[in-house]
């Protein structure tokens, strides 16, 4: 198991076991046809934290309620996953042209436990080698001026900010009017609240690429600007999963919340 695929299943891990849960936050019905015993101890030392279990599953809610609504917008609506791991949106959600980009061993099993063509969406998998492919290349084919969601969901903490700038600059240059998506995590709140869960990565052979600087100037450097900006712990607060007194989130907690969220930007004009 690659360290990178490691992580893919820990997330899937987590939505599994939500969607167990008897309120679910994201109900990914999906996830547990990907996850056994085996891959269940592999993983076992990263499911002990509730709190990067909590914002895992919320960010995901975020990211989906995002794109249910543009796809309510307009039912055909393209929707590129970057590293879509074990996602399962073009099944649960209602509308939308999906394609997803990951390796392709990833998606060998994907296919096995989850085909694509069994989709109710429109549904096409690029296997992609991030290390060896220009994902400008492999953008090609989709380049179109269409209002697109380009989306990269917990992926982005494990960049240096050159390698997201140019991820970000090929989704811009291939989709000029497409919104970008991703969580963004502040150095702050990665060493005051997540040491323990990245002690366990390391020791996994999986490493966050920790910074000095925020994680959207390199978006921004791109050519992007922020629109929106959703807490992905206040999301958990929402939903019980957190919890968190109110006055203490607001005040000395305040890194808690804004430290780690859901960014959406646009095209700078």
């Amino acid at each position: 198991m690659q360290p990178v695929a490691l992580t893919a299943f820990y997330c899937c891990a987590l939505r599994a076991a939500d969607a167990a849960s008897p309120s679910p936050v994201c109900g990914d019905t999906f996830a547990a046809r990907f996850i056994d015993e085996a891959t269940r101890s592999k993983i076992k030392p990263l499911l002990r934290f509730r709190g990067p279990a909590a914002g895992n599953v919320a960010r995901h809610r975020i990211i989906d309620d995002m794109i249910r609504d543009s796809i309510k917008e307009d039912p055909f609506r393209r929707v590129i996953l970057l590293g879509a791991g074990f996602d399962s949106r073009a099944f649960r959600l209602s509308g939308g042209r999906w394609w997803e980009f990951d390796d392709s061993a990833l998606f060998a099993l994907k296919e096995k436990h989850l085909p694509a063509d069994s989709a109710p969406n429109p549904l096409v998998r690029c296997p992609t080698d991030f290390r060896r492919e220009r994902l400008s290349d492999r953008l090609a084919p989709l380049a179109g001026d269409d209002p697109a969601l380009v989306v990269l969901e917990g992926v982005s903490m494990y960049l240096p900010p050159a390698i997201l700038t140019e991820l970000a600059t090929a989704a811009r240059v291939r989709l000029p009017r497409a919104h970008f998506v991703c969580d963004l995590m502040t150095t702050a709140f990665c060493r005051r609240f997540g040491r323990g869960l990245l002690r366990e990565l390391r020791s996994l052979g999986a490493e966050f690429a920790i910074t000095d600087t925020h994680a959207r100037l390199a978006i921004e450097a791109a050519g992007y600007r922020p629109v929106s900006i959703t807490s992905i712990v206040g999301r958990a607060r929402e939903a019980g999963t957190a919890q968190i007194p109110g006055w203490l989130f607001n005040t000395v907690l305040r890194e808690l919340r804004d430290g780690y969220a859901v960014w959406r930007f646009q095209v700078s004009d």
